[in-house]
């Protein structure tokens, strides 16, 4: 059987991941690194900063792992033009080079998918964060009357939070639950 090159799907998946990575990681990571400061200098004007502080850093220091690994992992990404461009016309190649490139091409992009993963988890990771912190932050302050405004917005974000996380635990909980009920009824 005569491998093929591969390539990411969406085909146009890497330029968004790159977009990502390189433009809205960091602007992210610098509005969560702006809020910490506000957070640390100002203590006395948020309910929580303790815990604050805490998701806030955690969203700084995810985004610029997400910064790190996708930067990382476009290197291991190329398509077939890309390599006619530096090696010449596959037509004019031999078979073994023609194979060594295909194989090549493939270990590379599986190097560039599992160090993609694991940028899309920190990114993920410092969304979350960052929705979680913007919560903590917009809750009013213990000594001060609560204005519903502030509370609504507050709540929104913690709820967007809770959906988002929801949404990415329950395939998983589905699972348990299956397996679970198939166990059961197993032992009956």
């Amino acid at each position: 059987m005569r491998l093929s090159w591969r390539k990411p799907a969406p085909l146009n998946w890497w330029a968004a991941r790159e977009g990502q990575y390189t433009t809205a990681a960091p602007l992210l990571g610098g509005a969560s690194i702006t809020l910490l400061g506000l957070v640390i200098t100002d203590r006395a004007t948020f309910r929580w900063p303790d815990p604050t502080l805490l998701v806030l850093g955690l969203t700084a220091l995810f985004m610029v792992v997400a910064v790190v690994w996708g930067v990382r992992s476009r290197q291991y990404l190329y398509s077939r033009s890309d390599i006619e461009a530096w090696w010449g016309p596959l037509s004019e190649m031999s078979d073994d080079l023609h194979e060594e490139l295909i194989q090549d091409q493939r270990r590379d992009y599986a190097k560039w998918s599992s160090l993609a993963r694991r940028a899309d988890f920190c990114y993920s990771s410092g969304l979350l964060c960052l929705a979680t912190g913007s919560s903590l932050a917009l809750a009013p302050p213990a000594h001060t009357a609560a204005p519903a405004w502030r509370w609504l917005a507050a709540g929104t974000t913690a709820g967007a939070v809770v959906v988002v996380l929801l949404a990415l635990v329950m395939p998983y909980l589905g699972n348990v639950i299956r397996t679970w009920q198939a166990d059961r009824h197993d032992s009956t």
